[in-house]
């Protein structure tokens, strides 16, 4: 295959950059390709840099390490763009959630769906549709491969606004899958998948040719359900899927296991994350913006004594396996992966376009996508939420209020349209600088 141009569009984050080079760098096929690492601070990415610098002469590959403050020149000629972005970055995310907070909505994460993940959405729709319109002129044959949330609005508006193919990469559905795979011991796994990121489910899964979803029944698993958190946790038998134990209770009820954890998807169910009272009686894990701050700090101080370190390790290709898809989707050798790409009849009951998240084949001829119906039972959790991210990524381009507070208004965590209508208020001016459409444009309807 031929010698690769790879652009990573946020490439100072000090999480994402250097298990995605240490990925490219590890696939053979890739050796000789050109990485260019792409951020508006500098500072970040000379670290990133020189990390990934040590890490390509730490595995000998032929791969060069480039970095730029530049966009015309990191896009121009790419073959792949891996996007790692999100405006506005921690202080807006925190501001996201305080805002809700107010309501008594208590965000686990805060990136995805529910108010914090509809504003975060909003800030980053014009700045996709912008990359996308650049990669048009620079690189109009490029693949563009995203890892920022919300993920399926994101990789929608490209798709949707833009002549730019893009996929979705997320490990929380393999991630899982190894969860439950490590809690049976089995030595082999199979699994479909339905829905879309961060809201998946298992619609098969097999552990050694065994039903896993009747294997945990078997098990006694309904017992786990009525402990208190803090034994739940405990547990000998089940512990180690506490953080998985809620979306596990409503799955055996609807009959589909999920594919992510509770910190996700329970942002798309009711009643969960509304109030801190609920965070403690289910036994959620939150993640703080304090504590991401910190982790920021850590993480650097920890690449520069990388930088410096004589025994220096290469992280192993992850289930971020970019690098992975890169050569398949140029002529490499054939992959099947989990993918979120552009609904064309794979979830026959989502609508067309929306980005959905199933297994899928990549090679040379692009994405294909394995079929996989989605039963009502799910079908009624996740199709309005796709309804709601178009609205959403409808109203990010128009400007338009009103369509952002038809999606508020009927969110399964926000209490009704007179709540929703303070909510939007309270998000749009917390992030007044990042939202220009929605000043210039006023209260403009759809």
């Amino acid at each position: 295959m031929p010698s690769l141009k790879i652009t990573l569009v946020g490439g100072g984050s000090l999480n994402w950059t250097p298990r995605l080079v240490a990925s490219i760098l590890q696939h053979e096929s890739l050796s000789g390709s050109q990485v260019m690492l792409y951020d508006l601070n500098p500072e970040p990415l000379e670290l990133t840099h020189a990390l990934c610098n040590r890490y390509r002469e730490h595995t000998g590959s032929t791969t060069t390490i480039e970095k730029t403050t530049d966009r015309a020149v990191a896009l121009d000629g790419a073959h792949g763009v891996v996007v790692t972005i999100s405006t506005g970055g921690l202080e807006a995310m925190r501001r996201d959630i305080e805002v809700a907070e107010r309501y008594s909505i208590c965000h686990t994460v805060g990136d995805t769906c529910g108010p914090a993940g509809m504003s975060r959405l909003l800030r980053n729709v014009p700045i996709f549709v912008d990359l996308a319109r650049a990669m048009e002129r620079h690189c109009p044959d490029a693949w563009m491969l995203n890892c920022s949330n919300p993920l399926s609005g994101l990789t929608r508006v490209v798709n949707r606004e833009t002549s730019i193919r893009a996929l979705g990469v997320c490990h929380g559905v393999s991630g899982t899958a190894s969860t439950y795979q490590n809690f049976s011991g089995a030595e082999s796994i199979a699994y479909m998948n339905t829905g879309i990121d961060h809201c998946s489910w298992f619609t098969s899964f097999q552990t050694d040719d065994v039903d896993f979803q009747r294997n945990l029944v078997e098990q006694g698993i309904e017992r786990w359900f009525e402990l208190p958190p803090g034994d739940a946790r405990d547990d000998p038998i089940f512990g180690a899927l506490f953080t998985h134990r809620n979306g596990i209770r409503v799955g055996l009820q609807i009959g589909a296991l999920p594919a992510i954890g509770d910190r996700h998807l329970c942002e798309f169910l009711p009643t969960f994350m509304n109030g801190q009272e609920n965070i403690e009686k289910f036994g959620l894990i939150r993640t703080p913006v304090a504590d991401r701050q910190q982790s920021s700090k850590d993480a650097s101080q920890r690449i520069r004594k990388m930088i410096e370190a004589e025994d220096l390790e290469v992280p192993h290709p992850t289930s971020d396996d970019v690098g992975a898809w890169l050569c398949a989707l140029h002529g490499g050798p054939q992959i099947e992966d989990n993918v979120s790409a552009p609904n064309e009849g794979q979830i026959p009951q989502l609508p067309h376009g929306c980005v959905v998240e199933t297994r899928a084949v990549l090679d040379s001829a692009g994405c294909h996508p394995l079929v996989s119906p989605m039963p009502e039972a799910i079908e009624a959790i996740v199709r309005p939420h796709a309804l709601r991210d178009e609205l959403v990524v409808e109203a990010a381009l128009e400007g338009s209020r009103d369509k952002v507070l038809a999606a508020l208004s009927s969110d399964p965590t926000v209490g009704g349209e007179d709540i929703a209508r303070k909510l939007l208020d309270d998000l749009i001016k917390a992030s007044a600088r990042l939202l220009p459409q929605f000043h210039t444009a006023g209260t403009r309807s759809s």
